[in-house]
């Protein structure tokens, strides 16, 4: 009879389990750093793309809030004006057509904010993508700002309205349409044309105010308007052109943006 012999297999080391365990552990925790930094570069890849948006979008604020700024100038000159000429003067020394042109209203351009790329980042949680807490803030406070500013427009509107009621029961408006959108549009370049210059010397249509009281009345609506208009104009908007500028500054050094 054969006697089988049995083959032992030698045992393994426990070092050998744990450098099995150490190089699986290995292979996974790389895995999880090369996952971890591409998810790192495809973050700051976005940030920078809202970073570059975001820039755009600012800069086109800030020229559309100077175009208002030197229309709410123009408008509160020229009531200080009307309130100048109608001060020491009579009823019958006060000219219909001075009043249509010193009384013109009271109203600038909407705003019209390039909000795109803040609402994308606000309403998708995208503004983590930004690392600095202060630029996040700053970024949150100007969208809060520019709807607060379109609160004030409103009641801008509402009050120019308000104020044109009381115009059309003082002024003849019976003038041409061209010279009064041109009024509207261009004010001083429609002051400058031949026509007006012309109107000036033969126009002789009296007013429809029959009481001075009443001119007043509606001298006080336009400075009550005008002192709003003075705050957009010199603290409000200014300070809005400031604040972009500033994350402006913040995203360009961040970013390394041109």
């Amino acid at each position: 009879m054969e006697v089988h012999q049995h083959t032992h297999t030698a045992r393994k080391k426990w070092t050998h389990y744990f450098w099995e365990f150490f190089m699986l552990f290995l292979a996974v925790f790389c895995g999880f750093l090369a996952e971890n930094q591409r998810e790192h570069y495809i973050e700051l890849k976005r940030a920078k793309t809202y970073a570059r948006d975001l820039v755009s979008d600012l800069k086109r604020d800030t020229s559309m809030i100077s175009v208002i700024i030197r229309q709410l100038h123009k408008h509160v000159q020229r009531t200080d004006s009307l309130a100048l000429y109608v001060k020491n003067r009579r009823l019958d020394q006060i000219r219909n057509l001075d009043l249509f042109v010193l009384g013109a209203l009271d109203r600038y351009k909407p705003f019209r904010w390039r909000r795109a790329t803040i609402q994308q980042l606000i309403n998708s949680g995208s503004l983590r993508y930004f690392s600095d807490a202060d630029l996040i803030d700053k970024i949150s406070q100007y969208d809060a700002y520019t709807r607060h500013l379109d609160e004030d427009y409103q009641g801008d509107e509402e009050r120019a309205n308000s104020t044109a009621l009381r115009r059309n029961e003082v002024i003849d408006m019976n003038y041409p349409p061209h010279f009064i959108f041109g009024l509207r549009n261009n004010w001083d370049s429609t002051l400058s044309t031949d026509f007006y210059k012309q109107l000036a010397n033969t126009d002789d249509r009296a007013i429809l105010a029959t009481d001075i009281r009443l001119i007043r009345i509606f001298v006080n609506d336009k400075l009550n308007i005008s002192r709003n208009l003075y705050i957009r104009g010199t603290e409000e908007l200014p300070e809005m052109i400031s604040d972009a500028k500033c994350i402006i500054e913040l995203l360009k050094k961040e970013y390394h943006l041109k």
